[in-house]
């Protein structure tokens, strides 16, 4: 027994000295550490001070070159307009089966819905997050949101004529904004209660003087 504690002593020892070299090492790197801090604080505040009033110049300039963009941007914006003589073809603005006709002197049937009403546009099949492009050039007239549509797009073709997007997300444009034909404009997103029968879509509606007309006439 008395070798056994003594072994059990000696181990205890060696344990207490080893701790005591890791305690004194680890508080060397620790004011080690503690001083490159410093040091590099120190050395942070005397670049501040040394460029500080460059900064500030460089930013305020910076701040009044992008307001002289934006406004050009602006202006430039709303000099631009768009036109649309009603008889060039303009282009899908994605690719699928019309799930619903343009109807507005008869009604179709809303399987959603379960009634038959009008309908001023037409639904194409299309899968979510599918790519929307603009039919040609037009400008931005206003986004919102509809509770039978979703997240819409209005556009001004021009000339009297506007084309309103339903069931999108992911808009990739802005109000008064310019687009070109071709131009992708947000995504086809998830349809609304309205419209979870007949699968997922995009609405699409035209109109000429604030009378709706028939899209697949003027689509390519």
């Amino acid at each position: 027994m008395r070798k056994y504690y003594g072994v059990m002593i000696v181990g205890f020892v060696l344990f207490l000295g080893i701790m005591a070299y890791y305690s004194i090492q680890f508080r060397q790197k620790r004011e080690i550490a503690k001083q490159e801090v410093e040091l590099e604080q120190k050395s942070v505040g005397v670049n501040n001070s040394a460029t500080q009033g460059t900064t500030q110049t460089e930013t305020t300039t910076e701040e009044s070159t992008q307001e002289a963009e934006t406004t050009e941007e602006t202006e430039s914006t709303i000099n631009q307009s768009v036109s649309y003589d009603g008889t060039s073809k303009l282009i899908w603005p994605l690719q699928g089966n019309i799930l619903l006709p343009y109807s507005v002197e008869s009604t179709v049937y809303f399987e959603s819905l379960d009634q038959y009403r009008i309908n001023k546009g037409i639904l194409i099949e299309a899968k979510e997050g599918a790519s929307v492009k603009a039919v040609k050039q037009a400008k931005v007239q206003e986004i919102k949101e509809s509770a039978e549509y979703g997240q819409t797009v209005l556009l001004d073709l021009g000339s009297g004529y506007k084309a309103l997007y339903g069931q999108m997300k992911k808009i990739s444009v802005k109000e008064g904004e310019i687009v070109e034909k071709g131009q992708v404009i947000g995504q086809v997103s998830a349809p609304t209660d309205y419209y979870t029968l007949e699968g997922t879509n995009l609405y699409f509606q035209m109109e000429k003087d604030k009378k709706s007309v028939d899209p697949s006439k003027y689509l390519e």
